[in-house]
């Protein structure tokens, strides 16, 4: 009995078990299928998955197109229509069971949390760049994360906020958006309104976190968008630093200015402390 082995359109096989985020398109074939063979792709419930398929006689393989529709969890099969005279033919797997998740937004931008999460997706090294920025794995993302989210505090509650360019700051948005001595952070001296290159950033972060198909890079990107909530959400982390984290930037920029001394890098930006600014713990 011929057996058929069902594949990613790049030659992986299909695993039995799929995660999917709505609107997900999946693409699938199957190869080397006795021309009298017709396939066909079913879904145990049509309105959370859609299918459709198309067949190359030259070839003689198949392509199914399965796109996910809705939250929920649904089978999928490719049934064979037995053809006269063509022998049994055995499908791996047989049944492939696809949960379907929801899109990953980002949090509303006019909250902290929003800003926060904007900010760490822009400044922070995405997982394709941890090789070259740096970074050794997530904890290590994370740790920069919050490393950010106490130079932002102690910029907000030291003694002079107008040393940052935020004169009269009252929350950490407004020490995000400071300017009055030179943007402080690239992009975002008008947010929510964001510049481009920061904003085609998180973008580019969020479609492969909402990607599934993209088995290489999902579940990477995905672990680092929830890195990004769960620092924006968490209580404040204790400051690593004795007198106070003021600054970052990215890795082997050097520092801000003189009155900047560095303090560690992690997270693929190095943090600096203050000759004056200190923050009692």
């Amino acid at each position: 009995m011929p057996n058929a082995l069902l594949k990613f359109s790049y030659n992986a096989p299909v695993p039995s078990v799929l995660t999917l985020v709505v609107g997900n398109k999946l693409r699938v074939k199957l190869e080397a299928i006795d021309k009298r063979q017709k396939l066909v792709a079913v879904s145990d419930i049509p309105h959370l998955l859609d299918v459709s398929g198309t067949h190359n006689s030259r070839a003689d393989s198949w392509a199914f197109v399965i796109t996910a529709m809705r939250e929920g969890n649904a089978k999928l099969a490719i049934q064979v229509q037995q053809g006269a005279g063509a022998p049994m033919l055995t499908i791996t797997p047989p049944l492939v069971n696809i949960t379907i998740k929801k899109q990953v937004s980002l949090p509303d931008a006019a909250s902290d949390v929003g800003m926060l999460v904007r900010l760490f997706l822009a400044e922070a090294p995405a997982p394709q760049t941890w090789p070259d920025t740096g970074v050794t794995d997530i904890e290590d993302a994370k740790q920069g994360m919050r490393m950010m989210r106490r130079v932002l505090h102690n910029r907000l509650n030291s003694k002079k906020p107008q040393d940052f360019g935020a004169p009269n700051a009252r929350s950490i948005t407004d020490i995000v958006r400071a300017s009055t001595h030179g943007v402080q952070f690239l992009g975002f001296d008008q947010y929510p309104k964001l510049g481009g290159g920061q904003e085609q950033t998180i973008n580019g972060v969020l479609a492969l976190v909402n990607d599934a198909t993209n088995l290489r890079w999902n579940a990477q990107y995905t672990a680092f968008y929830n890195a990004a909530l769960e620092v924006a959400t968490e209580n404040l982390a204790p400051d690593p630093s004795p007198t106070g984290l003021f600054g970052w930037r990215t890795a082997r920029s050097g520092a801000p200015s003189r009155d900047f001394s560095e303090f560690k890098t992690s997270g693929g930006n190095t943090f600096f402390t203050h000759a004056i600014q200190r923050i009692s713990q």
